[in-house]
């Protein structure tokens, strides 16, 4: 499936059959159309293969919020990102995750935290989606209901849920680890973190594998200790035709720990690919394969928070490093280790809360 991409109002087709249920919705959907399109401004959609729309998302900056028919009124004092328009083809719940992420990573990328959306009772999956990721239900808008979302950047905001917390980290009391992923694999799994060296912009490329759910498989020695809440600095190996690591090999993510499991706890082959298909790059023939040879037995679940914003090379990370680990495909980090990695990647300080 082809990218994400931000594209003009006037370069979508409003008469496109996936608006009309917007247009059932709002009479005026045309009109405000319209006004969007006359200001150039933009929004994110995703066409498939065959060209079909599948996904319509706008967002808005709002350093003056807009509380017209909104009770109670939201903050005025701090500025909102406003989601005016989430829809998503009604049989893909997989691209919402992808939106919701997007929504959050714009968020970030402008320095801004505090996000509200509206949505029809009648919306059940968007509304069930919206509060797994922390949105809750603060007032209403006419005949609709107002969602809020705060992404913490405070201790005392933490609820100590992945997801509700999502895409914060609490660093306190955690185990912090370095995961190291081949090239091939990596590309597939984090394709937004890309090899650069330079400055990057999270918001210039989003594919189907930039999900918020991840499952890796793997042999690695030392990841069957590894719990809930524990955090993965993604580490993507040199490639193949490099001659020297230094500056190929990079961190490049920031994931936290869903669950461990190991491939023999599963009753049966069917039940193995129903948990990983989801959030994997494998095909159902190669996770069969997987399965039947038992080469690789360890599983990791985690969530994908954090894209860095500057790649950190292996060259960077020696010097960070106090000892340099026997084994490099998979090792702990101290404090200090984890962010000063952090501090070379660019990350935003906000959403790292200790």
């Amino acid at each position: 499936m082809a990218n994400i991409i931000l594209k003009s109002f006037r370069d979508i087709e409003l008469k496109d059959t996936f608006f009309n249920s917007l247009r059932e919705d709002y009479k005026e959907f045309d009109t405000w159309y319209h006004k969007k399109d006359e200001k150039n401004e933009k929004a994110y959609v995703l066409y498939d293969d065959n060209k079909k729309l599948l996904c319509f998302l706008y967002l808005k900056e709002e350093h003056s919020v807009d509380n017209t028919n909104i009770k109670p009124e939201l903050d005025a004092s701090r500025p909102w990102i406003k989601v005016g328009t989430f829809k998503v083809d009604p049989h893909n719940t997989k691209l919402g995750e992808r939106l919701i992420k997007r929504i959050f990573d714009f968020a970030i990328s402008k320095n801004i935290y505090n996000i509200y959306i509206t949505a029809f009772l009648k919306h059940l999956g968007l509304i069930n989606l919206l509060k797994r990721y922390g949105f809750y239900e603060w007032g209403k808008k006419n005949n609709e209901l107002v969602f809020v979302k705060k992404i913490p950047t405070k201790i005392n905001e933490i609820k100590n849920n992945l997801y509700l917390d999502y895409p914060s980290i609490c660093t306190r009391d955690r185990n912090k680890y370095v995961l190291s992923i081949y090239p091939e694999y990596h590309t597939g799994m984090f394709s937004d973190s890309i090899l650069k060296t330079e400055s990057f912009d999270i918001l210039k490329d989003t594919s189907e594998a930039n999900s918020i759910h991840k499952i890796y498989i793997t042999q690695m020695k030392g990841v069957e200790n590894l719990k809930r809440g524990d955090l993965l600095i993604i580490y993507r190996t040199k490639d193949k035709m490099a001659t020297n690591a230094n500056y190929s090999a990079v961190a490049t993510s920031l994931c936290v720990v869903e669950e461990y499991k190991n491939i023999n706890s599963f009753n049966n082959k069917e039940e193995f690919i129903n948990y990983c298909k989801p959030h994997n790059i494998f095909t159902d023939i190669e996770l069969s394969k997987i399965y039947k040879t038992k080469k690789y037995t360890k599983i990791i679940k985690m969530t994908y928070n954090i894209s860095f914003k500057k790649r950190v090379v292996l060259n960077d990370i020696r010097q960070i490093l106090k000892t340099i680990p026997e084994y490099m495909g998979f090792y702990s980090l101290d404090e200090d280790e984890f962010k000063a990695i952090l501090n070379y990647g660019k990350v935003n300080e906000s959403i790292i809360v200790d």
